[in-house]
């Protein structure tokens, strides 16, 4: 009778959780970087239900940085229609702000990320906001904004990437040579950090150290989010070995 009750008790919890136990697969078998498979049980979890808020948002947002913007679009829109919590509300923002951003949408993205950041701040709020105002032009702003990302935590490689663009952007090469430096010590895995190190390090004339650093980041981790991609880095390299012919 005990075994009967138990049998049943763990056949219904498999029942009610079985969304989210196909989402942990698929989470698994992501961080193994088989793509499309992590793809094939994200849908079965969908299509079964019972995956929780995070895991949604979670699958939304991986099929953002796979480049499919269209499909998480339509995730992150029918996950807005629910009820949720404030909390839920800010999270499920954080990450929707990305499509738009990706859609040239910047202001709107900036402004959903600017809420966030005052309601409820956190390490990923404050490096994609801070990411969009360095690349948006208002370097004021970007300034402002960075250093106080850097001040809530200053061992985020994206925070530290941002504030070290912002300088190099503002022209203060030596100020972004001091943060770049201090990225290095992370080991940042994104395009961006080498790829601006080498440009800053090669417009302050050392060269050769700056080359390396743009060839590495060519073997960094790209996806639909980031803001360069191998051609332009290749592009920019064929120009400079170009030049040196003329």
């Amino acid at each position: 009778m005990v075994g009967t009750l138990i049998l049943a008790a763990s056949l219904i919890f498999v029942f009610w959780k079985r969304g989210d136990i196909c989402s942990s697969i698929a989470k698994l078998i992501y961080s193994r970087g088989k793509s499309e498979i992590w793809k094939k049980w994200f849908k079965v979890a969908d299509k079964l239900g019972g995956m929780s808020f995070q895991n949604k948002v979670l699958y939304a947002y991986l099929l953002l940085k796979d480049g499919e913007l269209d499909e998480a679009n339509k995730k992150f829109a029918l996950l807005s229609m629910e009820r949720l919590t404030e909390a839920q509300r800010l999270t499920l923002k954080s990450s929707y702000a990305l499509v738009f951003w990706k859609r040239g949408d910047v202001e709107a993205a900036i402004e959903m990320l600017e809420e966030v950041a005052e309601k409820a701040p956190a390490t990923a709020v404050y490096g994609s906001l801070g990411y969009m105002y360095a690349y948006n032009g208002n370097l004021s702003k970007a300034l402002e904004f960075n250093q106080k990302a850097y001040d809530y935590n200053d061992t985020d490689a994206i925070i530290v990437d941002n504030l070290a663009f912002t300088y190099y952007k503002r022209g203060e090469y030596e100020k972004a040579k001091e943060y770049y430096e201090k990225l290095m010590e992370l080991n940042p895995t994104f395009p961006e950090a080498y790829y601006g190190y080498g440009r800053l390090l090669v417009e302050m004339g050392e060269t050769q150290k700056g080359l390396e650093m743009v060839r590495k980041a060519l073997s960094a981790n790209y996806s639909f989010l980031s803001m360069v991609d191998r051609q332009e880095i290749n592009d920019y390299l064929s120009s400079f070995e170009e030049n040196q012919f003329e």
